[in-house]
């Protein structure tokens, strides 16, 4: 008798400063590596209950969480969860090793990078990792930046390969697995928002291997993450989040916080609306993130030589539906910003989920393919 699977219907859970959000996909009947949207929530969390991805008041937290799961629409099934762990407060790395199959030497190499990069003692951290694969000769960290279309999988004989790290609070996790808990869950995995925000823009029949940044623009918080040859390579915090807008436009404008996000809204970086108020204000912002962007793609080239040239970049989160930030992002950038697609890796919707509230969702649209990834690798394991 086969048994049954408890991770079946498992959903993403996606754990914000000013909103809970979650969904819940299962394998699309079309194949292709697709999945169809059946479950899906948000609920909006108030000032004081969570401050830079630290849970503040965990009563309040659980409640919201709560209300989350009563109110989510379609048909939210099961109690299993993968959630996500915030960036600010985690510590992800692409480490480059010694080629080895020893996992004791892997786990050494892993401690040593521990203790010189967190600043924690190693028994206040949770960490992980996962093999990237083998270097080719022209990939190797002290090689020169190599032609374009070479560095493929040929002459993989240099003996290095390359671990993706990920590390974070023991305190913090803790936090994050008891408020699940508490609110009648079972969570399955914990990962870091870059790592699922890539695995939904990133579809996952790409055969173009095109290199590509993801700006994502949250209420609280914006991250920049590189992708290259299938995998993400980096992520890096850039200095600018939607609430950090509205709170200069209240302040600026003399009006309050309700009227400076409507404003936001209507008039975004569009010149021509709101009689230049809105540029005037925000350009020296735009500014000052398109010279972190900047930097931040050449610390890219610098740190990672076998990278290439990032000459896109996908926008998601809530800022990513700010009016034109996309044009003004591609003119102060000079490469292609557009909106980003959360949906690259689903192919149906359910009645009342519309495109628009998709990059919103994007942290929690990828949590929930892992957790239907961790269904499916259950019931393979299990198989009789």
């Amino acid at each position: 008798m086969p048994l049954a699977n408890p991770l079946k219907h498992a959903f993403g859970l996606d754990i914000g400063d000013r909103s809970f959000k979650l969904t819940q996909v299962s394998r699309s009947r079309n194949g292709g590596g697709h999945y169809r949207l059946t479950a899906w929530g948000s609920v909006d969390v108030p000032e004081g209950v969570m401050e830079r991805g630290e849970i503040v008041d965990p009563e309040k937290a659980t409640e919201c969480l709560k209300r989350l799961l009563v109110r989510a629409k379609g048909r939210l099934r099961g109690r299993a969860t993968v959630g996500c762990l915030p960036e600010a407060r985690s510590f992800v790395k692409v480490m480059e090793i010694n080629q080895t199959e020893n996992l004791s030497a892997i786990q050494k190499e892993v401690a040593r990078e521990i203790e010189q990069n967190i600043p924690l003692p190693t028994e206040e951290i949770y960490h992980d990792w996962q093999s990237m694969g083998r270097l080719a000769p022209t990939e190797r960290a002290d090689a020169a930046v190599p032609p374009e279309g070479e560095g493929d999988e040929k002459g993989m004989e240099n003996g290095k390969m390359r671990i993706m790290l990920a590390a974070a609070p023991r305190k913090l996790v803790d936090g994050y697995v008891n408020m699940m808990e508490a609110a009648g869950l079972a969570p399955i995995a914990l990962e870091v928002e870059a790592t699922a925000i890539t695995r939904a823009m990133i579809p996952t029949d790409d055969a173009t291997d095109e290199p590509i940044g993801i700006l994502d623009i949250g209420a609280t918080r914006s991250s920049l993450i590189v992708c290259d040859r299938g995998a993400m390579r980096m992520s890096i915090s850039i200095p600018l989040s939607g609430n950090e807008l509205t709170e200069i436009i209240s302040e600026r404008l003399g009006i309050n916080l309700t009227d400076a996000e409507r404003v936001k809204v209507e008039c975004g970086l569009d010149a021509h609306r709101c009689e230049d108020r809105m540029w005037s204000i925000l350009l020296p912002l735009i500014d000052d993130m398109s010279n972190k962007i900047r930097n931040a793609l050449r610390f890219y080239r610098i740190g990672f030589p076998d990278g290439k040239k990032i000459e896109r970049i996908a926008l998601c989160g809530g800022g990513a539906n700010f009016r034109d930030i996309d044009t003004v992002l591609s003119r102060k950038l000079t490469i292609k910003a557009r909106r980003g697609n959360a949906l690259a890796n689903v192919d149906r919707l359910p009645k009342g989920f519309s495109k628009d509230l998709s990059l919103t969702y994007a942290t929690a649209i990828g949590l929930a393919i892992r957790a239907a990834e961790e269904s499916r690798n259950f019931h393979r394991s299990f198989r009789i």
